[in-house]
């Protein structure tokens, strides 16, 4: 797996406190607590977003964790963040990571950060990202007097029709008619999808029509919506051949078991174009006799580059199990530092199914851990000794951690 982007910028070794605070790793927090150059490195994870996936991977609760424990200053971090470009130029994705730390920090009472996204709300040219964020999370008495100073802006009704959904345009409809206007549905609308209304015989039939290939891509789309139809595998090689791998995957996926022979057959094929769906499958439902290719199917996955898809394959070795499927350990020992963080939660899981006596350092790590679904299962598993007792302590107690893991760190302390 490459450290770099198409930028020209790389994550630093995760050896170091930078690179550790870069993933979001237990250990770059814990180091943070008595390393001198932790402050200004968790300034520098707020002015560029070092998540390797924005959508799904998490930072917000560990970097506000990091500032509030540093007492790290706000005013410079709200400086920065109200100097932020415009969307369309914000290629680090600084405004929204900033964002949701100060979302955090809010609802954990700091009223340093309450008050600097209000005064954004009022001021800063971006300010329906900044409202919308915090009138999802935070209490209405916090963003509802920002009324007046909104509908002073010309493009709040623009707004609030792109963001009708969203509060708090709706709790505010009744208070503005343009507001009204904006967010008033015209009734009930069901997404049209071309072929909804057509039988799936129907639909199958047109996969096997070569004339009406213009319409493939469409059918696979409205298979992907219905129960399993294992007549797909009698033209699913035809379509992966005419570029519809990518649609195919999903009703593909959904056949289950009858699947696992063509599976079979697929991943064993050379660069075969469902080599990625035959993997899935063998991982969901297949037997100690797929491991060797769900091992091979790791290295498949670092010639993307895009450390994607590697939790799907260990956690069907780990549900396989066995002495084979161990063999993956030293592997799962290295993607526990990558930065697509989103799936850390898988390979501790494999590691406690394949790894039960090994895998406590890694629980004891977890504690630290950016993912929300990492501490939780830490809590929940780690052994109970001195620091660990500690750690949960803080778990419970701290208002920026997600309710669940609170739950889970008291019913450990109490049991």
């Amino acid at each position: 797996m490459s450290d770099g982007d198409e930028h020209g910028w790389h994550y630093a070794p995760s050896s170091t406190l930078a690179g550790a605070l870069q993933r979001g790793l237990g250990r770059g927090a814990h180091r943070a607590m008595v390393d001198p150059a932790a402050p200004a490195l968790v300034r520098d994870c707020l002015r560029r977003d070092r998540r390797f996936w924005w959508v799904v991977d998490e930072r917000a609760v560990y970097l506000a964790r990091l500032v509030r424990d540093l007492a790290l200053p706000l005013e410079p971090i709200l400086g920065d963040w109200y100097d932020s470009p415009a969307e369309e130029h914000d290629d680090d994705n600084a405004f929204t990571a900033t964002l949701e730390v100060l979302d955090v920090l809010g609802r954990a009472g700091v009223e340093e950060a309450v008050e600097g996204v209000r005064r954004y709300v009022r001021e800063g040219p971006r300010w329906n990202e900044a409202l919308t964020q915090v009138a999802r999370t935070w209490p209405e008495a916090w963003w509802d007097d920002l009324y007046p100073a909104v509908m002073r802006r010309p493009d709040a009704p623009e707004q609030a029709r792109e963001w009708r959904h969203c509060p708090p345009w709706r709790a505010w409809a009744d208070r503005d008619p343009r507001i009204a206007d904006a967010v008033r549905d015209d009734g009930p609308q069901r997404p049209h999808r071309p072929g909804r209304e057509e039988p799936s015989a129907v639909l199958l039939e047109i996969l096997r029509d070569r004339d009406r290939s213009t319409q493939w891509r469409m059918v696979l789309r409205e298979l992907g919506f219905r129960p399993p139809e294992p007549a797909l595998l009698d033209v699913a090689e035809e379509l992966a051949a005419a570029g519809l791998a990518a649609p195919l995957s999903r009703p593909l996926l959904a056949v289950g078991p009858p699947a696992l022979p063509a599976a079979r057959a697929w991943v064993r094929a050379d660069a075969h174009p469902l080599t990625w769906p035959a993997l899935q499958l063998l991982a969901a439902h297949g037997d100690a006799g797929d491991v060797p290719a769900l091992l091979s199917g790791l290295d498949w996955l670092d010639t993307h580059d895009d450390r994607c898809g590697y939790d799907k394959l260990v956690e069907g070795l780990a549900r396989i199990g066995g002495a084979q499927a161990r063999e993956v350990l030293p592997r799962l020992r290295r993607l526990w530092f990558s930065p697509h963080s989103y799936e850390r939660a898988a390979y501790l899981r494999a590691h406690a199914a394949l790894d039960p006596a090994g895998v406590q350092r890694r629980f004891a790590e977890g504690l630290w851990d950016c993912e929300a679904d990492v501490r939780l299962l830490s809590a929940r598993r780690v052994a109970l000794d001195g620091t660990a007792r500690e750690r949960l302590r803080y778990l419970r107690d701290d208002p920026i951690e997600t309710a669940e893991v609170r739950a889970a760190a008291a019913e450990r302390l109490d049991g």
